[in-house]
């Protein structure tokens, strides 16, 4: 299963930017938003991708998919009053755009994807196409063979 992050936390200019300019932001604070963390997890018959996006809403975010890549998109928006008097003494939390995507596996079926959001968490969940899934193959005996019995090792040409 191939699924490749667009970005990680990890990424090195992440660590620039916070050493340039803090964990406030300094100058250009509105534009910088880390990609929210996200887990990839894959069963026997989808693949589910679970983002943390903590005060964000429903109307904020957008989920595509392109040429098999799944793109998930949003915006956090500052929550402070033009007219609020007051002076920070810390500003941590980030606001602004942030786009994370994925590459997915070929087999899988784009047009059944479904995402839903619930308590800061979005998950959504990619379908395997049924061509890939496993499945139980049944083996059959002959006449007086008992059933489901497979020989290992049988002689060349054909010989038992």
């Amino acid at each position: 299963m191939a699924i490749t992050p667009y970005r990680t936390t990890n990424d090195p200019f992440d660590r620039l930017f916070d050493s340039l300019w803090g964990a406030s932001g300094g100058g250009s604070r509105g534009s910088l938003m880390r990609a929210p963390e996200t887990d990839v997890i894959e069963t026997e018959k989808e693949i589910r991708v679970v983002t943390e996006m903590p005060g964000l809403r429903p109307d904020d975010i957008e989920v595509d998919v392109e040429n098999n890549v799944l793109t998930i998109r949003g915006e956090k928006r500052e929550e402070r009053n033009a007219g609020e008097a007051g002076k920070y003494h810390l500003a941590e939390r980030r606001y602004g755009t942030f786009s994370r995507s994925f590459v997915l596996p070929r087999d899988v079926e784009s047009e059944s994807i479904e995402a839903a959001f619930d308590h800061g968490v979005l998950t959504v969940r990619i379908p395997k196409s049924e061509r890939v899934q496993r499945r139980r193959i049944q083996v059959a005996g002959n006449g007086g063979e008992a059933q489901g019995r497979v020989e290992v090792g049988a002689a060349q040409d054909g010989q038992r």
